[in-house]
């Protein structure tokens, strides 16, 4: 008889985990707008983000 094996789900147990949960208060409007732009929206916040670093860190 064969062993059934299953796949396994998510990331392997050796990685170390890329992203962060962090709690951040925003103004509601600001919110509103960015879930408003539909399924993505914490990933947009997180290449906006990631775009205002790049000028505005030092030696940048």
């Amino acid at each position: 008889m064969q062993e059934v094996v299953k796949p396994r789900r998510g990331r392997p147990p050796y990685a170390r985990p890329v992203k962060q949960m962090v709690s951040l208060r925003m103004d509601v409007d600001v919110l509103e707008g960015l879930r408003a732009t539909g399924k993505g929206w914490q990933t947009r916040i997180n290449a906006i983000m990631r775009d205002w670093l790049k000028g505005h860190l030092p030696g940048s």
